[in-house]
């Protein structure tokens, strides 16, 4: 059985703190200012995306053909090798021309 004085302290408990009155904020005016206007600035901004590429694919493949060349047969880890440098060639290759339109667009 609970007691009047627990059922009161339970109660108290669970009454919701009151709210700080408006004008007893910590927040500063020029905070809140900047904070808007950084938050407009990036919404005016689309976010980044890659060019489509092949480069993922192909060093995907050469990686597996390689990884199964290992085992099976020598001339397969060459071309999987090939393939490798192909595809990390192609890739740097992309983000070097990426890189270099991305700061020309850039306010």
């Amino acid at each position: 059985m609970t007691t009047m004085e627990e059922t009161t302290k339970h109660t108290a408990l669970a009454t919701p703190i009151a709210a700080a009155p408006a004008g007893d904020s910590k927040v500063h005016p020029e905070h809140i200012a900047e904070v808007t206007a950084s938050h407009e600035h990036a919404e005016a901004h689309e976010p980044h995306m890659p060019a489509p590429s092949l480069s993922p694919i192909i060093l995907g493949a050469g990686m597996t053909l390689a990884a199964f060349g290992i085992v099976l047969h020598p001339i397969m880890l060459i071309i999987g090798v090939v393939g490798i440098l192909v595809g990390l060639g192609t890739w740097l290759y992309d983000e070097i021309v990426n890189a270099g339109s991305a700061t020309s667009d850039h306010e």
